[in-house]
């Protein structure tokens, strides 16, 4: 069978992750739960690409693993009522409760002034008993106008309201009221989130918001990406992958796995390497997988449709074989700067001429310098 036969292949791990589940043998190795960037890394292994159309998706597998149950992602706060997103001005005048449990009785405080509604920040409150994992492009709709997630982050469980970094994609929208935000259950295409998490430019975001919506052939008048995302052009996309799947490609996909557990993937377009998402675990993983997936299709069209011909009538050229693709995500060489938020997570940016990472970490201790954290999120991106 052609090693170039099926995305949907792909596809397969997000409709049938029980199946995937038996396939995973044996048991990854446990992994303190300290396991950082370094010690997952050195466990990645690249495998041949599975290829549809001009969208190429390079398997990362593991034979470590943590336990990431604990986290819970932005659709499943949202869904549960625990996590609430609100335009700033929406807390002034606000009560809450400190959850201090050590503190009898409950303290009552208000709302800190946040001052009125900004374009790019919101005010995120984590009810859950569980730590929030945000990744950097995840859309939230409502308020005055949608945005997406600005840079990947955790947000401690019980917390006090927080200020979210957050980037504009309803260029042409700032009503009233608003109300709070929901998830969309979608990620922005690795172009506009590398302008959000890299660039940190709203002008870069927009700009990428249009040729998407050109690409889609899905203009608004409020130029919202929400709008893209729900286009028949942007929905057929995995829709026609998943029809192609074929019984016979679950051998294939065991075979690509070999005992291994699929832990993320490296992306190539055209030909070319531009993008890569890694998890610790295939539990984290398949949560984030089935939005992933469409961000790489919408990525793949968009591209062709600025160099003036159809993405998916492209001819490839020759593909990069597995050692450039390990290379890419491997190589770390650049300058380095730090973020801590102390009992909450360390993000670090690795910045070179030619790509950008950024990796993501959980850490449980107050200590600044804490050098001990949980890998939770690995991406590197081409610049340029």
């Amino acid at each position: 069978m052609r090693k170039d036969s099926v995305l949907a292949g792909l596809v397969f791990l997000v409709l049938a992750s029980p199946l995937v589940a038996h396939m995973v043998c044996p048991r990854p190795v446990a992994v303190p739960k300290g396991a950082g960037v370094g010690e997952f890394r050195e466990s990645w292994k690249v495998l041949e690409p599975i290829t549809r159309r001009n969208l190429s998706i390079y398997p990362v597998v593991s034979s470590l693993g943590a336990d990431t149950s604990g986290f819970l992602t932005l659709d499943e706060g949202v869904a549960a009522g625990s996590v609430k997103i609100l335009e700033r001005g929406q807390l002034q005048g606000a009560i809450y409760r400190r959850r201090d449990a050590r503190r009898w009785p409950p303290q009552v405080e208000q709302y800190p002034d946040g001052g009125g509604a900004s374009v790019n920040e919101l005010v995120l409150l984590n009810e859950s008993s569980r730590p929030l994992l945000l990744l950097a492009g995840e859309v939230v709709s409502g308020g005055k106008q949608n945005r997406i997630i600005g840079a990947d982050l955790v947000v401690p469980p019980k917390s006090d309201p927080i200020p979210l970094t957050v980037f504009c994609i309803e260029h042409g929208r700032w009503t009233a009221g608003g109300g709070a935000f929901g998830s969309a259950g979608a990620i922005a295409h690795p172009e506009i989130r590398k302008e959000a998490q890299a660039s940190k430019s709203q002008q870069g975001v927009w700009n990428s918001v249009a040729r998407a919506a050109t690409a889609m052939s899905a203009e608004s008048s409020t130029q919202d990406y929400a709008h893209v995302l729900a286009s028949p052009k942007a929905k057929s996309q995995v829709d026609e992958a998943a029809k192609a799947l074929q019984a016979d490609y679950e051998c294939e996909l065991r075979d690509h796995i070999r005992g291994r557990s699929p832990v993320g993937v490296v992306v190539a377009i055209n030909g070319e390497i531009v993008w890569s998402d890694v998890f610790p675990t295939p539990e984290l993983f398949r949560r984030y997988w089935p939005k992933l997936l469409r961000s790489y299709v919408m990525e793949a069209e968009s591209r062709g449709a600025r160099e003036g011909e159809s993405a998916w009538g492209r001819k490839l050229p020759g593909l990069p074989n597995v050692k450039q693709a390990e290379n890419f995500l491997l190589e770390d060489r650049g300058r380095v700067s730090v973020k801590v938020e102390p009992a909450a997570f360390r993000r670090t940016e690795v910045v070179a001429s030619e790509y950008q990472i950024v990796a993501l970490e959980a850490i449980d201790k107050t200590e600044p310098a804490a050098t001990d954290g949980l890998m939770l999120h690995f991406n590197k991106m081409t610049r340029g």
